[in-house]
């Protein structure tokens, strides 16, 4: 978590060992030595993720503020430092030797280990693939041994995985153009040898794009069963020529449907339905090659999969024939308190940061708000506030999986509750003041069709785009004061519903409004993915000049915040 030179890096794995030796380690951190006496720097040991935040808020701060010693920044944000600071101290000199004995046997016999395994025959390569009985590979090139006459297309849906090209109808006309002499009618030849067109050996390994914060997000919602490779393609020649530099497209929908081949036993143990995503891997390489920042949604409590094969884990209502919460006669929504919930979540977020996306965005990271919920009860909730702690223990455990990594975390928060409304978050457990120091980016959804009419005094809301954005999104930054960093990048409304002149410039508005609000970026939302009236606004220029001073100046963080 916090820069080490040479000699940091090698006390770092003692110090710890110190901190667990003893109970009066300052909290959970185990102070550093770094460089000089002034700079004892914080890290992470083994407790509560409040402190975790802590420990991170030191070194951002001290990032911003390189002239200030580290343990005056810790100070200030954790105001028993310094008592706990000298009584680590003591303590931890009482027991160095101690320690320091057994530690360095420690480190020797993982030395010698290290270069036992060195000596040893070679490990086999973890990143090749594993082929098809009838694939040959001759030096770089990789070739089908034809036994049968098999078709075409049967061969481009076995050997897809095995190319670099990304959409199958591009692969079997590249597989034909390769092989004239070696497929006839539309068939291999048998006993032939047909080559495999820009093929891979190793696995796809995706790195995310690690753009800085201040870059803005301008992105596109797509279905999962929509992320297919035409579709993409077809997409992304109207998004480049709009300057749209991102996608959300669904990894996880409302349905529990996980849109990809998954290597979680658990996922696909309990799955009902085809993953439309053919390799999601090649998916992300593609976009990250077109410079697309891909961002996964992941809708999490309200998962109908999860509710019917795997009961017991669904919100539990009295009022019900079986027992479980019915949305028109269906279990959709499995309770966000329960150990088994959480964990299923958190593999599938294990499992987007190896692929290597660029940020995950969690959606329906809340309670239900809809329906008949007088005799709804839920694990552990007592009140209102064991919701939003059930909410916030899940952020704060998928917040540290990703502050290893490049991946950015992101939640969708109703827009109602950006004006405090106390029956929505009440209902929900939005809280945004404790949900916001857990998260990189807030997406409000502040559709103004959402509002009833009246709210704020207009007769109808959903015509008052800027409005509800500009205020929005001031809201929700004076929610978040508990995260400076944090970046509100909201959901746009790109449907028609309740709006009387919905048209480019209603785009615009919303746009602009955003962006006087202090917001950076945004996402447009059509159910359908139906984007020409947006590519239209964006065609005519869209507002980004609105973009004030301020919200400019805390966008703006070094490269080594990042």
């Amino acid at each position: 978590m916090a820069r080490q030179n040479g000699k940091a890096s090698k006390m770092n794995w003692f110090c710890l060992t110190v901190c667990a030796a003893h109970k009066y380690c300052p909290g959970f951190c185990v102070m550093r030595w770094c460089n000089a006496p002034d700079n004892w720097i914080m890290s992470s040991s083994r407790q509560s993720a409040s402190v975790h935040r802590k420990c991170y808020m030191i070194e951002e701060t001290t990032q911003n503020q390189p002239d200030e010693p580290r343990h005056r920044i810790a100070s200030e944000i954790y105001p028993n430092w310094n008592r706990r600071r000298r009584t680590g101290l003591i303590v931890s000199g009482s027991v160095l030797l101690l320690a320091g004995l057994g530690v360095l046997q420690i480190h020797n016999a993982r030395q010698s280990a290290a270069d036992n395994s060195t000596a040893q025959a070679s490990v086999p390569d973890q990143t090749a693939l594993q082929l098809p009985s009838s694939a040959r590979v001759k030096g770089r090139k990789l070739f089908y041994e034809c036994d049968q006459a098999r078709s075409l297309k049967q061969i481009a849906r076995e050997y897809y995985d095995y190319s670099s090209i990304f959409s199958l109808d591009d692969f079997k006309t590249h597989l034909s153009q390769l092989n004239p002499d070696k497929i006839k009618k539309g068939r291999c030849i048998s006993g032939s040898a047909i080559e495999i067109p820009q093929p891979l050996l190793e696995t796809i390994h995706n790195e995310p794009l690690a753009w800085p914060r201040s870059k803005a997000i301008k992105a596109v919602y797509i279905r999962g069963e929509n992320a297919r490779p035409n579709r993409m393609q077809r997409e992304l020649s109207q998004m480049q020529r709009r300057g749209v530099n991102s996608v959300v497209f669904d990894v996880k929908d409302i349905l529990g449907v996980i849109n990809y081949r998954s290597r979680i036993p658990e996922v696909e143990r309990l799955r009902r339905h085809s993953p439309p995503i053919y390799n999601i891997a090649k998916l992300i390489h593609y976009l990250h090659q077109n410079e697309i920042y891909v961002i996964a949604r992941m809708a999490l409590f309200q998962d109908e999969n999860l509710a019917i094969t795997r009961p017991e884990l669904a919100i539990k209502d009295g009022a019900s024939p079986n027992g479980s919460l019915l949305v028109k006669g269906k279990p959709l929504w499995v309770d966000p308190g329960h150990p088994a919930v959480r964990q299923y979540n958190l593999e599938i977020v294990d499992e987007l940061i190896s692929l290597g996306v660029d940020e995950i965005q969690f959606d329906y990271v809340r309670y239900p708000a809809e329906g008949n919920l007088k005799q709804v009860t839920y694990r552990n909730v007592k009140d209102h506030t064991d919701k939003t702690r059930h909410l916030v223990e899940f952020l704060q455990t998928a917040w540290l999986k990703t502050r290893p990594t490049r991946v950015r975390l992101s939640i969708d928060i109703f827009g109602i509750v950006a004006w405090g409304e106390e029956v929505d978050i009440r209902a929900t457990g939005q809280r945004i003041s404790k949900l916001a120091p857990w998260v990189d980016i807030i997406s409000p959804m502040l559709y103004p069709s959402h509002f009833n009419r009246g709210f704020d005094g207009f007769e109808n809301p959903a015509d008052e785009g800027l409005h509800f954005y500009e205020q929005g999104v001031r809201k929700v930054l004076a929610h978040s004061t508990s995260n400076p960093h944090l970046i509100v990048r909201p959901w746009i409304q790109a449907f028609k519903w309740r709006v009387k002149n919905y048209n480019a410039e209603y785009i615009n508005d919303q746009i602009r409004g955003s962006y006087l609000g202090g917001g950076s970026g945004w996402l447009m939302w059509n159910a359908g993915n139906q984007y020409d009236l947006v590519y239209q606004a964006l065609r005519k220029g869209h507002p980004e000049g609105q973009l004030d001073t301020t919200s400019q100046k805390r966008l703006t963080l070094t490269e080594e915040q990042q």
